[in-house]
């Protein structure tokens, strides 16, 4: 009788748990197509963004797990109604192709294409975590094109390392495990304890692990920046020759960030002359410090404009 109790119990469970999935899934596919998406055919295939609001032009090169989605709400959250922000999807991300060569110096280009087609002669760039090696990438091949390099918790070049060196300090993106809808809706519904762990900050109930759902149309995406753009400031070093930059450039950053390093960011400063805005706390999405980031940034492009 108890085992007959069991069986039903972990039915009805999996039903509950079956149906939460279908529903949320189903939202986050309607919500990921509710944004006014554009597409532009480049020399790497098509690729997907958004373009809102007028005045001065930031474009942001987001992160892993992200899009034309994540970038356009981080842009929102960060500076509000001001400015022209535009979204795009990196390679392999919502509506965006992966090329053959999904380099950051491609995806540089691939900027530039953009820029070019809605008739933008410059733009700030913004970048966040992985999206960092194209933002440096479009810095040192089109410095005339760029009014400000804005560096948000972004991976930056810190120094040469091999290949086995690289795969010694451990993986370079996420389990293979979460790299699909149901598991990844799984570990952020029940589980959200645990980004706040990798992010050092309270992310459980926040706008960013939504805009990390579906995972399926970013798959392509983040397997190329694991494999590719995060190894690519350090394998190729050498390409990351910033010291030569007269871009203006502005570095917000905590140092308690566990995915990008502050270590990394300390290296970067004896390189290049920069504005700063760092914290001693706040993680990786820099929690607690909206207000000083939105103000950061502002005062550095009314500065610059």
């Amino acid at each position: 009788m108890l085992i007959c109790i069991l069986v039903a119990l972990i039915v009805v469970f999996c039903i509950i748990i079956v149906c939460q999935y279908h529903n949320d899934i189903k939202a986050a596919y309607k919500r990921l197509g509710s944004y006014n998406i554009k597409t532009i055919a480049t020399k790497f295939g098509t690729m997907s963004y958004v373009d809102e609001g007028k005045g001065e032009v930031i474009l942001i090169s987001h992160g892993i797990f992200g899009g034309y989605d994540q970038g356009s709400t981080s842009l929102s959250q960060i500076v509000g109604e001001r400015y022209r922000k535009i979204s795009i999807s990196r390679f392999g991300y919502p509506g965006s192709k992966l090329p053959n060569n999904p380099t950051p110096g491609n995806q540089a280009e691939v900027f530039i294409e953009l820029l070019d087609e809605l008739g933008i002669n410059q733009a700030y760039i913004l970048t966040t975590s992985a999206g960092g090696a194209a933002g440096f990438q479009f810095a040192l091949a089109y410095p005339d094109r760029l009014k400000g390099l804005i560096l948000l918790s972004s991976g930056v070049p810190d120094k040469k390392r091999n290949k086995d060196e690289i795969k010694a300090l451990g993986a370079t993106g996420p389990p293979k495990l979460l790299i699909n809808d149901f598991f990844m809706w799984f570990s952020t519904k029940y589980f959200g304890f645990i980004f706040n762990s990798m992010m050092g900050s309270d992310v459980s109930n926040g706008a960013l692990l939504e805009t990390m759902l579906p995972v399926k149309p970013r798959r392509q995406g983040i397997l190329a920046d694991t494999k590719i753009t995060n190894i690519d400031m350090t394998l190729h070093y050498e390409k990351y020759t910033i010291e030569g930059l007269k871009t203006p450039i502005l570095v917000i950053h905590a140092k308690d960030d566990p995915l990008a390093k502050y270590e990394n960011v300390e290296k970067l400063l004896t390189r290049v002359d920069t504005e700063t805005a760092v914290f001693e706390t706040g993680g990786h999405t820099i929690e607690g410090h909206a207000d000083q980031v939105k103000k950061a940034i502002i005062r550095f492009i009314e500065k610059e404009k």
